[in-house]
């Protein structure tokens, strides 16, 4: 046999059989959506992801995803190459629930443009078995209840007899322990496999009581399972603010690690620090979470935007279906170690029969609990991704009779038949609105400046492209105040204290340069004395202090 020796000219050469790989052309966005439809307060958008639960297009060998671009030197064009997937990321992973992804829905989801509204979990995906009433899948029902009579109601109906519920709060950024409960605990969120319950007590009638007979019983049931992440924080704030003495609450961190490292073996990792909903969500359902757009700053005291309640309906139900994954894995465990215990009882993780790791509640920064349940800001939602909410939210009447059909988020859900709300008007949800168009040249010269900056990093930034965008714009435009900045990114203006966040946030995870005397005369002087004392902020705080003196020297000599 004739052997041949290697020349350089020859290149590295893979024998192989041939390629024999399928690959597929991404889709283009009309393949797969409908056409965008104006949204507003009163109106939606029907055509939902649904279209692809039908779409038989099979799936063979590696799947080429969005192609991405590689950077050349100055001058030279941008070459596009495709990502190959191994097409056994592309199946979502199994569920005990009846409610389930599609495979063709999530193979969407994991194909779509990184960043993009499609390429996030959010419980939108989710469809229920087959049934007469609602054909091929149902999808999860979400009812947004803003007074007391209604909670009730809907609790009444859908919750009271659930094993298991998904939990969640959220509250004023700025809220302060004086201010009460609309401010201190603003939304309750529960969720079951079908239903999501958004309870808007910030929006609750003046003089109406803000704990339903229900509520406080589901909760205080030690029968009930309620779970989520930094469950013991959010149930301290329903004792403290709602009287609500919370039991069969369960910390979803605990059965991660407890899943995670008996199957590794890794038992010295066992531990009760908390994990983020985020990280679990993306290792065990396989797609990043939903982030909803200026979460962190939201005003909760207002009705919704739509970007809001998919965000806060996505991360009570991502608690259910975690909790059901979790579990189901850790039945498949050999020896199979118990569930943890629920968090109110303080006890340690058990590993196996007989076996118990000292795991009991670790004191941790304050840094480190609110990282672990931070809420990360996301894109702006287009208008086919908000076409797949439309049907599945019922903002619920006052009024008992007729409730699936009156509560209706849209008035013309079913053609040819208009909703009657007795005695009160419906609750409404706020318009998603989208940037100005066409763009300014600085908002077009800072998103070059974020492009570029991402590209050039070995590590992911620990923020997003809006926060690097708003601080791009602050830092180089001398005349931009951030009270500028949030008229001149959205119409209607974003809420100053978003665009606050996002400057403060760059700058300190990213270690971004910055002008002290700018930021503390711009940005910090927005903040209250709380919020400047906000693990968030304090490092500016800080390190602006030393900016306070030479301003005043400088306006002393400008004096003389």
């Amino acid at each position: 046999m004739s052997q041949k020796v290697w020349h350089v000219s020859r290149g590295v050469v893979f024998a192989g059989g041939g390629d024999r790989r399928v690959v597929y052309p991404r889709l283009a966005p009309a393949r797969i959506h409908s056409s965008p439809a104006a949204l507003s307060s009163q109106d939606e958008v029907r055509k939902t992801i649904e279209d692809l639960a039908t779409d038989s297009t099979p799936v063979a060998g590696d799947v080429t995803a969005a192609p991405t671009e590689e950077a050349k030197e100055e001058g030279e064009e941008t070459v596009s190459k495709p990502v190959v997937v191994d097409p056994a990321t592309l199946k979502p992973p199994y569920t005990p629930l009846e409610f389930k992804i599609p495979e063709n829905a999530f193979r969407a989801a994991k194909l779509a443009a990184e960043g993009t509204s499609e390429s996030f979990w959010s419980y939108i995906l989710y469809r229920g078995p087959p049934s007469q009433e609602n054909g091929p899948g149902s999808k999860v029902k979400v009812h947004y209840c803003t007074s007391k009579h209604t909670t009730e109601r809907v609790l009444q109906q859908y919750f009271k007899d659930e094993e298991v519920l998904g939990f969640d709060l959220e509250w004023a950024a700025d809220a302060r322990k004086t201010q009460g409960p609309r401010k201190n605990i603003s939304l309750i969120q529960l969720a079951s496999p079908s239903r999501i319950a958004l309870f808007h007590v910030a929006l609750f009638p003046k003089n109406d009581e803000l704990v339903a007979p229900t509520l406080k019983k589901i909760m205080e049931d030690p029968d009930i399972t309620k779970t989520g992440v930094w469950i013991k924080g959010d149930c301290t704030r329903l004792r403290n603010f709602l009287g609500i003495d919370s039991r069969g609450i369960f910390e979803l961190s605990h059965l991660y690690k407890l899943v995670k490292y008996s199957s590794s073996g890794e038992f010295g990792l066992l531990n009760k620090r908390l994990v983020s909903l985020s990280q679990q969500v993306k290792e065990c359902l396989q797609l990043p979470l939903f982030k909803g757009q200026d979460v962190r700053t939201s005003d909760w005291s207002q009705p919704l935007r739509m970007g809001q309640l998919i965000y806060s309906a996505s991360d009570a139900y991502a608690a259910v279906q975690l909790y059901a994954t979790l579990d189901h894995q850790r039945q498949k465990l050999d020896p199979t170690p118990p569930l943890p215990y629920h968090a109110e009882l303080n006890l340690p993780i058990r590993v196996a029969e007989g076996v118990v790791l000292q795991t009991a509640d670790e004191p941790l920064e304050p840094e480190a609990e609110e990282e672990a349940a931070a809420k990360e800001d996301g894109p702006e939602l287009s208008a086919e991704y908000l076409s797949s909410v439309g049907d599945s939210i019922s903002l619920e009447p006052e009024n008992d009779s007729n409730e699936e059909a009156n509560g209706a988020f849209s008035k013309s859900a079913s053609p040819g038949t208009t909703p009657t709300f007795e005695n009160k008007s419906p609750p409404t949800l706020r318009e998603e609105t989208s940037p100005a168009s066409p763009k300014d040249s600085r908002i077009e010269a800072a998103e070059k400046w974020v492009a570029e900056y991402r590209a050039t990093q070995t590590r992911k930034p620990r923020v997003g492209p809006s926060a690097l965008r708003a601080y791009r714009l602050w830092d180089k435009n001398c005349d931009l105040e951030p009270v500028k900045i949030a008229s001149l990114l959205r119409d209607p203006p974003l809420q100053t204290p978003t665009v606050v966040g996002y400057i403060s946030d760059a700058v300190r995870a990213e270690g971004l340069p910055f002008d002290k005397e700018r930021m503390r005369a711009e940005v910090l002087s927005l903040l209250s004395d709380d919020l400047q004392r906000h693990w968030r902020f304090r490092y500016l705080v800080e390190a602006c202090s030393s900016a306070e003196p030479k301003a005043k020297e400088k306006a002393t000599a400008a004096g003389e």
